[in-house]
């Protein structure tokens, strides 16, 4: 049996649970559809040229639009693959990991970045639900591109954007360098500007900064996912490490535990699911829910990440205001100009940003929540909270813009309200 990992950012075939044998760009063309499936057609028939007729199972990553769906059957098909059948990437990785509980599932395509979250009920992994946030790579490149231009503008008055060729090399150039950056906090590149190569250097900081509306809904989202499912773990492609920015994302979320996935670890897990019963209407099935794989995966498919603050911070149990520690309780302390409850923080009237029920914290022995009921914000470490976010000792809490700061610390078990 193959399996098929379809993405528009790149596809993998692997067969009978082996190491991936193809990988196809997907940056060919704009996303995967009628005109995307065409090189990767190509690239099976020249990998499987000796196999005749293949079995085929398809992972697909949950934004595929039936439409795509259905003309990559259709060609599939007509190169002479006998397609099984698709199913969701996250639910089939999963139930390959054994992986227990609730987890989520970062994806990254071209257009957009996907949160899957699958529910492990011992015998099935489901899909349950998907965020799906606007703009994937093809931003996230944008952004460190029009960085990387105005940096050069500013130290040598050469505009790559002004060429079509220079641009598309620098736009190629510029991946390697964020992974540079990412690992030893710079990263270099040469430009061609016809007379003479110009270098370029930028830090994972610059990096960070100038994606920093491509990482905030990202940070945000997984912070309220993290809040509200205390057992949910994350799992997400190694490759995404090396974008600046999002190692700092998955410790503000502050799961109980996350790992990285090898690369091809979807096409090796479709490649170990049976045949398909055949139908009489030439359909294929689209699994949602995929049975946990009766034997285990490779220790190497997934490794565990640490994504604690350095100091072992524990869940914060008292919140610093003018000079007291005031305890966080199990019924919670409501914090804003008039928070109008007995268990509650009254701050001054005149602060910028805040509002008169701005948020709530939660304590409960274990984990410390923030809950933001404001119009402009409540941050934890610098990052918005959407809904919800986990508190550790250590961590600033800011309420408003400018707002006012409290810091987080822990002394010990929370009970009774604030004084």
């Amino acid at each position: 049996m193959y399996g098929l990992d379809f993405n528009d950012r790149l596809t993998g075939l692997a067969a009978d649970g082996s190491a991936p044998e193809l990988a196809v760009p997907g940056g060919a063309a704009a996303r995967l559809g009628a005109a995307d499936i065409s090189p990767v057609v190509h690239g099976l028939r020249q990998r499987l040229a000796d196999s005749g007729a293949a079995d085929l199972w398809v992972a697909v990553p949950p934004q595929q639009e039936n439409s795509d769906l259905g003309e990559s059957l259709r060609q599939l098909r007509a190169a002479g693959y006998a397609v099984q059948g698709f199913v969701d990437r996250a639910a089939l990785v999963a139930a390959w990991l054994q992986q227990p509980g609730s987890c989520a599932l970062l994806d990254l395509s071209r257009h957009s970045l996907a949160i899957s979250v699958v529910v492990n009920d011992g015998a099935t992994v489901a899909l349950r639900r998907t965020v799906r946030l606007a703009g994937g790579e093809t931003a996230l490149h944008a952004a460190w591109v029009n960085l990387a231009a105005a940096t050069l503008v500013q130290q040598t008055r050469f505009d790559p954007l002004h060429d079509q060729r220079q641009e598309t090399q620098l736009r190629e150039r510029l991946p390697a360098l964020a992974t540079e950056a990412q690992r030893t906090g710079q990263g270099h590149c040469t430009i061609d500007a016809g007379a003479s190569e110009l270098p370029l250097t930028l830090t994972r900081d610059q990096l960070i900064a100038a994606a920093s509306g491509w990482l905030q809904p990202l940070a945000t989202a997984l912070q309220s996912l993290s809040a509200a499912m205390d057992d949910c773990a994350l799992l997400l492609p190694r490759s995404m490490l090396d974008i600046p920015g999002v190692s700092d994302v998955l410790v503000t979320a502050r799961f109980a535990s996350a790992f990285s996935l090898a690369d091809g670890a979807a096409a090796r897990a479709a490649s170990l699911l049976p045949a398909a019963a055949v139908t009489g209407s030439g359909g294929v099935q689209y699994l949602m829910r995929v049975p946990v794989f009766t034997t285990a995966a490779d220790a190497d498919a997934r490794v565990p990440l640490n994504l604690r603050d350095s100091s072992g911070a524990a869940a914060a149990t008292h919140v610093i205001y003018n000079g007291r520690a005031l305890p966080i309780p199990v019924a919670g302390l409501v914090i804003g100009r008039d928070p109008g409850d007995a268990a509650a923080l009254r701050l001054p009237a005149g602060v910028a940003g805040l509002s008169r029920r701005h948020c709530t914290l939660r304590h409960d022995g274990a984990r410390t929540q923030v809950v933001d009921h404001s119009s402009f914000g409540s941050f934890v470490d610098g990052m918005r909270v959407r809904g919800r976010a986990l508190l550790t000792a250590g961590s600033v809490l800011r309420l408003g813009e400018p707002g006012i700061e409290l810091p987080l610390v822990a002394l010990g078990v929370a009970s009774g309200n604030a004084d």
